[in-house]
């Protein structure tokens, strides 16, 4: 085999395994794939790239792959491999699958649904055929069902730029706020509206089930009202493990080799609570408010150990 054959080959392979990572990870529309077998080149002709495609595809159906096209994009039905499932192993993915249906937070019912389907991919044709005759008669409605209209109404709300005059029940007391909406989330039991406290400039957690009222402000939100920016500092060894969390970067070292967070959004009780976890390995740098409220909480702990 020549020189110029094996790179020919190599090149091949190396396109195959390239259409293969498009279809595992559900993102071989038509021009991606032509785009790699044209090696990027725009100007070939129509014809000639529907001739390799082809080609390429023939050869992964001859493989064993099982592929369709459903418009723009080529989808795969089936794995050059199959995982063995137990029966009770089907049976999980079946509650899961109807559950998923049901799950009122969009973004994790899909990250599930897409997992399940990786899973069904990886099945051999036996296993999806009892999977399809599985029957589940299961309710899964959840707790925070009766707050669909609530929930709905909320995730309007985060769709524009409204002021909310919102009513909440904070340790048994009617607390008034002015807030920017956020976002809602779910935990296991509960929904909760994520808002932007307007006079603590704080964002905070409202269970919906607290919340008494919601009214749109007649104020609208203006670009110069930003969220509050946390500085803080880790030492020693959490300074080289720590992984930042969401609303967080870091922002280098500091001459004493201490990781410097920024931190710009988390809830403050949240935040507190999390960096009292670290100890002395952790201080507070900015702003002077919330280095003062991160020594209240130390102080007022250490009363507790006070004989």
């Amino acid at each position: 085999m020549t020189k110029n054959s094996k790179q020919k080959l190599n090149n091949s392979c190396l396109k195959l395994f390239q259409i293969l990572n498009l279809l595992y990870n559900d993102n071989a529309t038509y021009e991606n794939v032509v785009n790699i077998l044209n090696d990027g080149d725009k100007n070939k002709t129509a014809n000639n790239s529907q001739v390799i495609l082809n080609k390429y595809m023939n050869t992964l159906k001859v493989s064993g792959l099982k592929i369709k096209k459903v418009k723009n994009k080529f989808i795969l039905e089936s794995c050059l491999y199959s995982n063995e499932y137990t029966y009770d192993d089907l049976k999980t993915i079946n509650l899961l699958l109807n559950a998923v249906k049901d799950y009122p937070d969009e973004k994790t019912a899909q990250n599930t649904q897409r997992f399940l389907n990786h899973l069904i991919l990886q099945m051999s044709d036996d296993d999806k055929n009892t999977l399809n005759t599985l029957v589940n008669n299961q309710d899964f409605s959840f707790y925070y069902s009766k707050l669909k209209d609530q929930i709905d109404k909320c995730r309007q709300y985060c769709k524009k730029d409204y002021v909310l005059d919102v009513i909440y029940k904070k340790q048994g007391k009617d607390t008034k706020i002015k807030a920017q909406p956020k976002d809602v989330w779910f935990d296991t039991k509960n929904a909760y509206f994520r808002l932007y406290d307007m006079g603590e400039k704080t964002i905070i957690d409202v269970e919906l089930s607290n919340i008494l009222s919601i009214k749109i402000s007649p104020k609208r939100i203006l670009p110069k009202e930003e969220l509050t920016t946390i500085s803080y500092i880790l030492k020693n060894r959490l300074a080289k493990t720590y992984v930042v969390k969401e609303y967080e970067h870091a922002n280098g070292f500091d001459s004493d080799g201490n990781l410097i967070v920024i931190n710009k959004g988390e809830p403050y009780e949240e935040l507190l609570s999390r960096l009292m976890r670290y100890g002395k390995n952790c201080e507070v740098v900015y702003p002077k408010f919330f280095r003062e409220k991160m020594s209240e909480l130390i102080n007022s702990t250490l009363k507790n150990y006070e004989e």
